[in-house]
């Protein structure tokens, strides 16, 4: 089980470089919801109660079919949890691959949370207050908002369970919807609460984007959602396999300067040396001949080193013969008469 500490990290982590279209992708699918919202309210905008119910059955419509883009919007987040292959055509990818089956799973979300936001919705419909009057105005705003925020809780702890039917559609092309959220109950088994505090976590983080005019939500609500594909990566046991590669790869791995990667017939990773073999027992007669074989090398050994030690000393005091160079011979005088001597001689 992985802390949340490091699903948000590694949500960060993934998310690293890809900010533009994990945001864009967020954008276009929220804004598809919002368009729907306001497209049924401008179709049915009286207040009879027909009016209502036909803008909130077109409403209901239409986010089916934008919720199966919400679909093909995991489907891409996950595939940059697990490093694969991405873009935005992935938000189309279930409008080609058996939409049907999102729109059985978003029209179960769907019911629940129409259900649970009845209460709130009706009050806003029916409540009769006085703009005039500001301690009423005051009065109807805080049910409606407590209402709201009741109805909220309720919807996330139902479907909390069914939470992951998106991912393991995503994974597995041939299920079909109702199949997905009956695996997802399954699979979130004992895991409800900490998917709860996952998200609860995040609280803090959307209270802070009000100082920034509501623009750091553009960061944070994508965030949330790769920490959750993450937490879905770690329910499948992906994680846990990761974690154990990356302390395999770092047990092998051996500074070059010593000799590269271990071989694998070394008992383990960190040791460099290999301690010597102890030779197995032998009998008494083999260790006994052994040993005679022992001592007469090491008798011949010593012997071959006196000789050689006596041989050195002979030499060592021989006088060495002196080397005479021959003397240089003379230069030979040359008495025989020359020419000019006569000349000379007159002189005198």
């Amino acid at each position: 089980m992985t802390q949340r500490s490091e699903l948000k990290a590694r949500a960060r982590e993934r998310m690293s470089g890809k900010y533009g279209t994990l945001i864009l992708a967020f954008v276009i699918v929220q804004g598809l919801l919002l368009v729907s919202s306001l497209v049924s309210g401008e179709l049915f905008p009286g207040d009879s109660v027909l009016d209502i119910v036909l803008a909130n059955v077109f409403s209901f419509i239409l986010s089916l079919i934008v919720n199966v883009m919400s679909a093909g919007m995991i489907y891409m987040y996950l595939n940059i949890a697990r490093g694969k292959q991405y873009s935005l055509n992935d938000l189309l990818y279930f409008y080609r691959n058996h939409p049907d089956r999102v729109i059985t799973a978003s029209f179960v979300f769907a019911v629940i949370n129409l259900l649970t936001m009845l209460p709130s919705t009706i009050y806003s419909y029916t409540a009769q207050v006085d703009v005039n009057d500001i301690n009423a105005l005051a009065d109807s705003v805080v049910i409606s908002a407590s209402m709201l925020i009741i109805g909220l809780l309720v919807y996330e702890v139902l479907v909390i369970p069914m939470e992951m039917a998106y991912f393991i559609l995503s994974d597995h092309p041939e299920m079909k919807g109702r199949d997905a959220l009956k695996e997802s109950i399954n699979l979130m088994r004992g895991s409800c609460g900490r998917y709860l505090m996952l998200k609860a976590s995040f609280i803090p983080l959307m209270f802070l984007s009000v100082f920034t005019f509501y623009i750091a939500l553009l960061w944070i609500l994508p965030y949330m959602v790769m920490t959750e594909a993450m937490f879905y990566r770690d329910l499948m046991g992906e994680l846990t396999a990761e974690k154990e590669e990356e302390e395999r790869a770092a047990q092998d791995y051996v500074n070059p300067i010593f000799g590269g990667r271990i071989q694998e017939e070394q008992p383990h990773p960190q040791q460099f040396w290999r301690a010597p073999e102890e030779p197995a027992a032998d009998s008494y007669d083999n260790r006994e001949e052994q040993n005679t074989a022992d001592n007469e090398e090491m008798q011949s050994n010593v012997q071959s080193t006196n000789s050689t030690e006596k041989r050195n000393d002979q030499e060592d005091t021989a006088s060495p013969k002196e080397q005479r160079t021959p003397p240089a011979q003379e230069e030979e005088e040359d008495n025989e008469p020359k020419p000019w001597d006569e000349y000379f001689n007159s002189l005198k």
